[in-house]
């Protein structure tokens, strides 16, 4: 009899759900104006919906009796009462008066302040009330995001010409002015977190333009709480975070005028306008509504711009409306984000609309949503509702422009995943260009894209295909990378290095081969093993920032031959394993037979430049004599970042970055006797490396070693510790280098030493208070790179230089003046200019030290 019931209870909740009805209709003024984006909720309930741009609405609703309440900022709410008694369609349009407001009753006189102030202070009393008494929060969400191009430019610096900006208009489905929607993009989820910093995302279903079996986002748009002191929409955008208007410091930074009040649902509701007291800080511009008595928030409306120090987006609005659940508790109802960004000429501005319902504070949480690693995860079936699912359950209707997306995106995707379409792109991108020649390197795709062919530039400074140095003379060093795919998940990578010098009349080449191995189920989580083998030159100092480009300058213009090369056989075995679990190692058996080599030529346009020049040895101490030796070495490396989550696609896990510090352990080992090896040695490395953000007081980076040997009964020049130096005026990487250390002056075997490198970057801190340097957006960086293994042999440097120099969305620059203690008492003082990536566009140079090949 039980299970008679409870089947048949049921079978009567699936023929509710099957009977559900839709209310739907439009939110206008009293002229008929549209109010787009208005709230529509059940009153006394968390159900509800948010209308679209078009001021649009549908509401799904169970058979029963409703008090339906609709309401925008700026505008009286309205409540209209239905009864739903079967599977219908409810028309209702809602027209709302505008809000008037009341002004309180105060005593005016010269000195009075405004009635916002102590309404604004009483909210930041509250403020810590309502952001802690959030245990728990549970909530389904649907998202929509867009973003549309407004403005297409006809060029851009020669790159997008008449003929790209047609493809590109075609790949988009823009209109003949390039107007139209760039990305589309619908989700369902649950959402649930649980104080400190527990968060769990579902997503239940996805809907992307263009995209069948699209992933959207795997991190919706968090809840921005404004009773955070500090708040930051998009990750980046703002590098120092916006101050919230009710943060416990807002008044230093406000100013707030009282608009009125009126009255809802029993509460007194208070306008006031948020203003900045100067420009350049990170603070909001817009309305906050306050509700007396619970002094919570209401509703906003908010903006900051590039005066609030944004750095990539032009823009960002944000629209929040909240509901009372029960007394002095507010949940969320709707959020709305609007970025909008100008770059090349493209002027592109999108929302973000969020809507909230069935929201649960303080409920229990069963203990499987939090009890892995997991912080986001996709139900086996979110990529593969079809448009009927959609049509019967997106809460918000399209706009006519997102009905018409899907269809030509839908056609769009069936041209551009033809296989004939892929080659023929294939064979119009394989071209070789005087940029790829002279900078970038010629890069061709085979068919199918199953194989890529890479080489070096002519003018790469890390490896230039021609380049001149005092031992080998002119050199031409080509160097060819090819990748082939076995299939998705496997690799095998091959690198051919030969090199000819013109003065010593010597040629080499060496090769390598790795087999890549990527887990199937778990992004992040591979294997690689290669050999490697040949005949080369290296530099003595693998760490070297001297590439071959900036020696050929500084010998043929100064005289100066900083870069000093060795040449040896080489042959090589190594493994690598990445567990995906922050969790990396490395080994690497080697077999070296070195040779001396010495200056075959004194050419150099410099004056006197037999005199300048300098010999090809370092002059350093070691324990073995410079001489042709056999080395057999050994090495080892294990890297840990604890606090690693984890993405849930449909059919694979993918590593989450981790806000965790980075610790590595390395040893090697120099083996004597094996194969006539002459080294003995044992070194050992550990490393700590972290970057902390600090929200409006900019970020902090760091990275502390301590180092040194165990053993240096035979150690060779390469072997030594060698530092990444510098002594030329282009900037060495930044958080590794010293940037005034003579060459080899500190090479050392010492037993044990220490070294760090500590960067504060400010990101507008400071500078947004002196005029010029604050419309330019460039920011102040201090730090300090040390040295020291004893009061006889230490080296320091402390450096004050400016960050994100350049225009609009291209900074890399950045400028800095050295000053630099030593142990020789040779204090030193220089100026470095760097290219450091940052802003939307971002440059960088090789990371590849320059002293391997």
């Amino acid at each position: 009899m039980k299970k008679c019931c409870a089947l048949a209870l049921l079978l009567l909740c699936v023929y509710i759900q099957a009977i559900a009805c839709t209310l739907k209709g439009k939110v206008t003024d009293e002229k008929g104006e549209g109010l787009p984006f208005a709230t529509i909720y059940v009153q006394g309930t968390a159900i509800g919906t948010t209308a679209n741009a078009d001021a649009n609405y549908q509401l799904a609703l169970q058979p029963g009796t409703y008090k339906v309440v609709c309401q925008f900022m700026g505008f009286k709410q309205v409540t209209f009462n239905t009864t739903i008694t079967g599977n219908e369609q409810v028309t209702h349009n809602f027209s709302l008066p505008e809000q008037t407001l009341e002004l309180k009753d105060v005593v005016v006189h010269a000195n009075a302040e405004d009635p916002a102030y102590a309404i604004i202070r009483k909210a930041i009393q509250r403020r810590e009330f309502h952001l802690e008494q959030v245990k728990s929060f549970q909530t389904s969400i649907y998202l929509k995001g867009v973003f549309r191009n407004r403005i297409m430019p006809k060029s851009v610096a020669g790159v997008m010409k008449k003929k790209e900006g047609e493809e590109v208009k075609n790949m988009f489905g823009l209109d003949s002015s390039g107007r139209g929607i760039l990305y589309l993009c619908e989700q369902e989820a649950d959402y649930y977190s649980q104080a400190p910093d527990k968060r769990h995302t579902i997503i239940r279903s996805v809907k992307q333009s263009g995209t069948p079996g699209g992933l959207g986002l795997s991190k919706l748009p968090p809840v921005i709480t404004f009773y955070e002191n500090n708040v930051n929409p998009f990750s980046g955008a703002a590098p120092r975070g916006l101050i919230s208007p009710i943060s416990d410091n807002a008044l230093n930074f406000y100013k707030y005028k009282y608009l009125g009040e009126f009255q809802e649902n029993g509460y007194t509701i208070d306008k006031i306008r948020v203003t900045p007291k100067r420009l350049y800080e990170p603070l909001f511009t817009g309305v906050i509504y306050i509700a007396e008595g619970d002094w919570v928030i209401h509703s906003l409306k908010l903006t900051a711009t590039k005066t609030a120090n944004l750095q990539t987006l032009d823009t960002i609005k944000i629209e929040q409306v909240h509901l009372p659940l029960k007394k002095d508790t507010w949940v969320i109802k709707n959020q709305l984000l609007y970025p909008t960004l100008n770059v090349l000429g493209f002027d592109v501005s999108g929302y973000f609309m969020t809507v909230y319902n069935n929201q649960k504070i303080n409920e229990p949480i069963p203990d499987s949503i939090f009890n892995t690693k997991i912080v986001s995860e996709y139900d086996v079936t979110a990529t593969k509702q079809d448009s009927n699912y959609w049509d019967k359950n997106r809460p918000v209707p399209l706009e006519a422009d997102e009905q018409k997306d899907y269809v030509v995106k839908d056609s769009l995707q069936v041209k551009y995943s033809d296989p004939h379409y892929i080659d023929s792109m294939r064979k119009e991108f394989n071209t070789v260009g005087v940029g790829a020649i002279l900078i970038s390197g010629i890069n061709l795709d085979g068919k199918g894209y199953k194989n890529n062919y890479r080489s070096n530039a002519l003018l790469s400074p890390t490896n230039p295909l021609v380049s001149f140095n005092t031992v080998e003379g002119l050199v031409v060093a080509p160097k060819l990378y090819w990748m082939h795919e076995i299939d998705t998940y496997r690799h095998v990578y091959t690198t051919v290095a030969a090199r000819y010098g013109f003065s010593s009349e010597r040629f080499n080449a060496i090769g390598k081969v790795s087999y890549r191995k990527d887990n199937k189920q778990l992004h992040g989580k591979w294997w690689e093993a290669g050999v490697q083998g040949g005949r080369y030159v290296f530099q003595f100092n693998p760490n070297s920032s001297m590439y071959p480009l900036y020696n050929t300058f500084s010998t043929l213009v100064y005289g100066k031959n900083y870069m000093k090369l060795y040449e040896r056989w080489d042959a090589a075995i190594f493994f690598e394993k990445d567990h995906g679990n922050g969790l990396k190692w490395n080994v690497k058996l080697n077999y070296q037979e070195r040779m001396p080599l010495y200056n075959t030529t004194g050419y150099s346009w410099a004056g006197d430049a037999e005199t300048k020049l300098a010999g090809n040895i370092p002059n350093v101490s070691t324990t073995l004599p410079w001489i042709a030796h056999n080395a057999v070495i050994a090495k080892a490396s294990v890297s840990y970042q604890p606090g690693h989550t984890y993405t849930k696609y449909p059919n694979y896990k993918e590593v989450n970055p981790s806000k965790w510090p980075v610790f590595t352990v390395g040893y090697e080992k120099g083996i004597p006797d094996i194969l006539d090896s002459k080294t003995d040695f044992d070194k050992w490395r550990f490393n700590i490396t972290d970057g902390v953000r600090l929200k409006l007081l900019g970020e902090l980076n760091y990275s502390l070693t301590a180092a040194g040997f165990l053993n240096d009964n035979a150690v060779a020049i390469p072997d030594l510790t060698h530092f990444s130096d510098n002594q030329i005026t282009l900037a060495a990487q930044y958080m590794q280098s010293f940037q005034l250390m003579p060459y080899y002056k500190y090479s050392n075997h010492e037993n044990i030493y220490g070294e760090a490198h500590v960067e504060y970057a400010m990101k507008g801190l400071l500078t947004n208070k002196i005029p010029l340097l604050r419309q330019a957006q460039w920011y102040f960086v201090l730090g300090n790179n040390t040295f020291y293994a004893s009061k006889n042999n230490y080296y320091t440097e402390v450096f004050a230089g400016i960050d994100n120099l350049g225009y609009k969305w291209l900074r890399f620059l950045r400028l800095d003046v050295v000053q630099s203690w030593n142990s020789f008492n040779q204090p030193a003082i220089g100026m470095r200019i760097g290219i450091k990536p940052g802003g939307l566009v971002r440059i960088r140079l090789n990371n590849d030290n320059a002293g391997e090949w």
